[in-house]
């Protein structure tokens, strides 16, 4: 039965058992790049879909992979939680078997990402936040800094201005820790040139 609800799907050892067992290969693919195989027990539960072409379920893939949410036509589509073997955290939408949408992305060293995915990687705008209170709001693409952004650092330095694959790159605007403001030109990275904004009269 396509539309099936159930809550948990295990895979780790033996063959496909059950009739879920075509899904959770799908899904084995799709997360782990790699077959896999449907534990011996499968435990069903009452769930309620987002939509009568969504299946909710618990898979817990061969290497540490899990996936919690909503799959349609045997892909992980809706919202969800894919949680990864080196304990990284997507939260969020999905669409046709990648991360795709807004979401939340969690890092094991503290670093957390909120905003906008496009083909699995950050795309769009979304705000960065590293431990020590470092900040970058702004555009990315395809997982770099891209487009019009502002960087913050812990000791309260500020740059407002263009990026480029990740580094500063064209006109923007540097704020220094004593308050000082000057108007900088950028290249991948290195400061081309850097005037004082003049003081209006």
């Amino acid at each position: 039965m396509r539309n099936a609800v159930f809550a948990m799907v295990a895979i780790g050892r033996g063959g496909p058992r059950s009739r879920f067992g075509a899904l959770a290969m799908a899904l084995g693919f799709a997360l782990a790049g790699a077959p896999a195989t449907v534990a011996d027990d499968i435990e069903a539960e009452p769930s309620t879909p987002k939509s009568s072409d969504d299946t909710v379920v618990l898979v817990i893939l061969n290497g540490g992979f899990r996936y919690e949410g909503t799959v349609r036509d045997e892909k992980i589509h809706g919202e969800g939680k894919l949680t990864f073997p080196d304990g990284r955290i997507y939260e969020g939408e999905f669409a046709d078997g990648q991360i795709e949408g807004e979401g939340i992305y969690t890092y094991p060293d503290g670093r957390s990402y909120v905003g906008e995915f496009r083909n699995g990687m950050r795309n769009g705008y979304g705000i960065l936040e590293f431990p020590n209170g470092e900040i970058y709001e702004g555009q990315w693409l395809d997982d770099k800094k891209n487009g019009q952004g502002i960087l913050i650092w812990p000791d309260g330095e500020k740059y407002v201005g263009g990026f480029r694959d990740g580094k500063m790159d064209g006109k923007g605007t540097y704020t220094y820790s004593n308050g000082r403001v000057r108007e900088e030109i950028w290249s991948g990275g290195e400061l081309v040139r850097s005037g004082a904004i003049p003081t209006p009269r």
